[in-house]
């Protein structure tokens, strides 16, 4: 190993608060340093080789029982959330989590490079809050565009998605939406509610599709989703997440939304390298 491999070594060995982990293609641990051992309980011979997903809640797979961090990852470039994982001793912790994919020259994906603290740990090494973002100012993580006419709702919504690591822009007018929708390409989601004056989100939604016709979008509603469909203010296939929901659940949505296609998008990047 050259001088600055070893440097590089001794850093990632001496990051006692900070776990830094490689994986596989398949998700499987390939290194584990002493903050992961710290933070998770494992040792390094009981984690390398093993699947990282079982340490992921069920509920933050998918389909196939991957963690979906690893499939929105593959699919942005990066990916960061707040999210419970499970410590060897059987108890879950809350803990910041971030996922960079890593590619080879030609663009094929070689590995995952993980980097987890504790909630805790980590507000006190950023001493202060994430600014809110302006329109398209951070690409790297997902960019949620929020639109509820509820000042309440749209402020709890609001501060919730931020705690979940994403970007938000908040509005409380579909006009409003629309109007960003026409400026900014980087919006990932449109997260509205259904039911609002003017411009309902049945109809914010169908415009929006037309100026972005790949934008994800989830509805929110105190109206559960057999009454809105039978009025038709949306359709049997939308995505709804009924009020009033918890942080994990409007996080479990969005990671699925997200993570739609994610595998497909990658296979087509890698064949065209």
């Amino acid at each position: 190993m050259s001088v600055n491999g070893q440097l590089k070594q001794l850093m990632v060995d001496n990051l006692k608060d900070c776990a830094l982990i490689l994986l596989d293609t398949d998700g499987k641990v390939l290194s584990w340093n002493a903050g992961a051992r710290n933070l998770l309980g494992y040792e390094e011979a009981q984690a390398v080789g093993q699947p990282y997903a079982r340490i992921v809640p069920p509920e933050a797979r998918d389909q196939n029982g991957a963690p979906l961090s690893l499939t929105i990852a593959r699919r942005t470039g990066r990916h960061a959330e707040i999210g419970q994982r499970t410590h060897s001793n059987g108890l879950d912790m809350e803990l910041l989590e971030v996922v960079i994919p890593l590619r080879d020259p030609q663009h094929k994906l070689v590995a995952f490079g993980l980097m987890m603290q504790s909630v805790e740990a980590a507000r006190r090494a950023a001493h202060v809050p994430r600014p809110r973002p302006t329109v398209g100012a951070d690409a790297s993580l997902p960019t949620v565009l929020l639109v509820d006419d509820d000042d309440h709702v749209r402020t709890t919504a609001e501060h919730m998605l931020k705690e979940l690591n994403y970007e938000v822009i908040a509005v409380a007018s579909g006009a409003e939406a629309l109007e960003l929708l026409r400026r900014d390409e980087d919006i990932d989601v449109l997260f509205t509610d259904v039911v609002m004056p003017g411009m309902a989100g049945g109809e914010l939604a169908e415009q929006a599709r037309l100026l972005r016709p790949n934008l994800k979008i989830l509805f929110t509603s105190g109206y559960f989703g057999h009454a809105l469909i039978q009025k038709g203010n949306i359709a049997p296939t939308a995505n709804l997440l009924v009020k009033p929901y918890r942080p994990r659940d409007l996080a479990r949505k969005l990671q699925i939304i997200l993570a739609d296609d994610a595998s497909r998008s990658d296979d087509l990047l890698s064949d065209g390298a």
